[in-house]
């Protein structure tokens, strides 16, 4: 008897650790670098938010007190679904090309709450299909399940647009970027703008525009927040075709950062870190390879005008 009990609890345990290898093996989203995976391929604005990373560091309270566009909706969904990004999104990657926005979310999820809520504010689930309509008139927030702790979401005229995140995906980036100055590890927020949005910036702010027009010729560009020198840097990593139009570029934003501040001083003011002046004018540029590195560190005084 009890080595019937014996083998049958040792049938269990195997039983039990092929599931779960089978488990995983089929799981599409292993890696925040596979949530990237799943984003459509072309010309989009690619962008990564790692919470979870965040919220162990205590970054993520500088998200505290961003309100949305809608509060009380967003008030309501999170009463409804149970959701709060602060709380239950562990990471985002996204891409937009300017009229449509994709996003593949990994988090702890209800999805029957998600369903419920969609059906009760207009929307049809077929399915593991949800499309609603949001406040915006011909626009659809269109859903499906990835995966138990992975959705996938579009928000777009289309409202069938979540199905080019269904898996198996489309590799648009190996993975997200590291910081190429030390090879840390990589950083928790990143995007990439879409040469589209590089060659006619209109809609960045106007400090910021005089840079990108600068990075016109790079072949890829990548802005990234992560640690530098003991504390909390933006980054750039811009690669061009050959090291003479990395040099040029370099040293056109060394004369702009130069411009700027002689810009304030003419104006007699001085770059406020606690504002974006005081973070541009704060720039150091390098180039390594072909590829301009720019950082410009974050001061706490900006930090605590972001809480």
């Amino acid at each position: 008897m009890k080595t019937a009990l014996g083998f049958l609890a040792l049938a269990a345990v195997v039983a039990a650790v092929l599931f779960g290898v089978d488990y995983y093996r089929h799981r599409f989203v292993r890696t925040n670098s596979g949530l990237v995976r799943l984003l459509p391929p072309g010309d989009l604005t690619t962008f990564f938010i790692d919470f979870d990373t965040l919220r162990r560091a205590g970054l993520l309270n500088l998200l505290a007190g961003v309100k949305p566009a809608d509060e009380k909706q967003y008030e309501e969904f999170v009463s409804q679904t149970q959701f709060h990004y602060l709380n239950d999104l562990d990471a985002l990657a996204g891409a937009s090309d300017g009229e449509q926005l994709f996003f593949v979310i990994r988090g702890r999820f209800d999805w029957n709450k998600l369903k419920q809520y969609a059906l009760a504010h207009g929307g049809v689930c077929l399915h593991d299909y949800c499309t609603a309509p949001t406040s915006k008139p011909g626009r659809w927030a269109n859903f499906l399940p990835i995966q138990s702790d992975v959705i996938g979401l579009a928000v777009s005229p289309n409202g069938t647009a979540a199905d080019l995140l269904r898996p198996p995906g489309r590799r648009v980036q190996e993975q997200p970027p590291g910081n190429t100055l030390n090879n840390s590890v990589n950083n928790p927020v990143w995007v990439k703008p879409s040469q589209k949005l590089m060659k006619t910036p209109a809609d960045v702010p106007l400090a910021v525009r005089i840079f990108a027009i600068t990075l016109q010729a790079a072949e890829s560009v990548t802005l990234s927040l992560g640690s530098a020198s003991g504390g909390i840097a933006v980054q750039l990593d811009a690669g061009f075709p050959n090291e003479p139009t990395a040099e040029a570029a370099r040293n056109q934003m060394e004369i702009q950062t130069k411009m700027l501040k002689l810009q304030l001083a003419h104006e007699q003011q001085q770059p406020n870190p606690a504002d974006l002046t005081g973070l541009l004018t704060s720039g150091t540029f390098q180039v390594v390879h072909q590829r301009v590195i720019g950082v410009w560190p974050v001061r706490r005084e900006l930090l605590r005008a972001l809480q």
